[in-house]
């Protein structure tokens, strides 16, 4: 290898990628991020998971997440969509082995991602922001060898050991390999916004996140503090709904503001301080997570809907899982698809449990919150919702929710028939 050579290139300079350049870095690998935009940079995605905790903690991230005051999240809890009403959960109730807190955060992520980026670079990665890779190199052998960059119009080839494409939703190598495949089921649509004056008054977890359920198909809202003062606000549907709509999205977004009890009380003096963003394409995943010399981790490799704000939890833990064989692979020579294919499993299973779930919630719906009432797995939906959970085994509440479902389905006069929704679940 030349001296002049990177051993790992990584393409963005999300959470993804900075969080493994943390995890190399601290390993004594040389690693390289080149990300295409430059930081600050708006993203939507604002609220964290538990198991977060433990990946800031790991790569020495912890202290600075403390030390700029970002919101802390002690729980979660949803509202039904025509009566006014709470059920709430509280991560307290199922403290995590290494996690020595009881909440996570809700982050502005234009200021998070750049603290994130700036710690990777702490540690000793080396960081070139506004420059973007066009494509991935591969040799005679059908190893990656490097990318391709554009720079002052130029087309430059850095050399690699090992490729990391980090790139998010843009998903550069699962375009160029064709190896991307829209979700079949959902094609949810969101329009959001940030405001001030929301009233949080009529709960006690008024730093949850809170989830209002929508009377329309696969419906619902988002509230996420993003300081004290500010309140990041998103109506969540089918794509068809919006288009069916036929109405600008400040239109869209009040009328459904206004169909829920509890979120038109919490909106009803709120004034916006930003502009609406809407955001579509929601779900998509790629055949192949790990090749030969190279991985795709967070966005890159999978986007499921983001209704349990998994998104950054799976971009955190796919660095923590790939670093591994990363390490295992200059340890041991070896780059071979073969030798990095246990992450992809490892990260696969994880994924594919929060698929699930979200597949049988949308099912449910406002029938979820039989589960978070029940005594029998309250706990076991605590541990998904806190990202905890990488085995089908350890929880069985999935199958719990698909028998009430099917007892739902197949009793006549059911009292609860009607309100599953169309979504189908196997």
């Amino acid at each position: 290898m030349n001296n002049h050579e990177n051993n790992v290139v990584i393409i963005g300079g999300g959470p993804a990628g900075s969080a493994l350049g943390c995890y190399l870095s601290k390993a004594g690998i040389k690693n390289t991020i080149y990300e295409a935009a430059n930081h600050p940079r708006d993203h939507v995605g604002e609220s964290m998971v538990m198991s977060s905790v433990r990946v800031f903690d790991e790569i020495g991230f912890l202290p600075v997440m403390e030390r700029e005051g970002f919101v802390r999240k002690y729980g979660a809890s949803w509202h039904p969509p025509i009566a006014k009403g709470e059920a709430a959960i509280a991560f307290n109730e199922f403290p995590q082995e290494s996690i020595r807190q009881d909440y996570t955060y809700h982050v502005d992520r234009k200021k998070f991602d750049l603290l994130l980026l700036k710690h990777a670079e702490s540690l000793g990665t080396k960081v070139y922001q506004g420059i973007g890779a066009t494509k991935v190199l591969f040799d005679e052998n059908n190893y990656a060898r490097g990318i391709q960059i554009k720079v002052a119009g130029q087309e430059l080839e850095v050399p690699a050991r090992m490729v990391v494409d980090a790139s998010g939703r843009n998903t550069l190598l699962g375009k160029q390999l064709k190896v991307k495949k829209t979700d079949p089921i959902f094609d949810q649509f969101a329009v959001h916004a940030w405001f001030e004056n929301v009233d949080k008054s009529q709960v006690d977890s008024s730093e949850y996140i809170h989830i209002y359920f929508l009377p329309v198909q696969r419906g619902w809202a988002w509230q996420i503090p993003i300081t004290h003062e500010v309140t990041s606000m998103g109506i969540v549907a089918e794509k068809e709904v919006f288009k069916g709509a036929k109405l600008g999205p400040g239109e869209y977004f009040d009328k459904y503001v206004a169909s829920n009890p509890d979120l038109a009380h919490a909106m009803r003096d709120a004034r916006r301080v930003n502009e609406f963003k809407m955001e579509g394409d929601y779900s998509y995943k790629m055949d192949t997570f790990a090749g030969n010399g190279f991985v795709l981790i967070g966005d890159a490799a999978r986007f499921v809907d983001p209704i349990f704000s998994s998104g950054v939890s799976v971009a955190l833990y796919s660095a923590k899982y790939s670093s591994e064989r990363i390490v295992e692979a200059f340890k041991s020579d070896d780059f071979s698809e073969a030798n990095l294919k246990p992450y992809e499993v490892k990260l696969r299973s994880g994924i594919d449990i929060w698929y699930e779930f979200i597949r049988l919630y949308y099912k449910l719906l406002p029938l979820f919150t039989h589960f978070i009432s029940s005594k029998e797995h309250r706990v076991e939906v605590l541990r998904l919702l806190q990202g905890e959970v990488f085995d089908r085994r350890e929880v069985p509440v999935l199958d719990a929710m698909r028998k009430f479902i099917k007892i739902v389905e197949t009793t006549p006069n059911h009292v609860f028939a009607g309100q599953l929704s169309d979504i189908p679940i196997d």
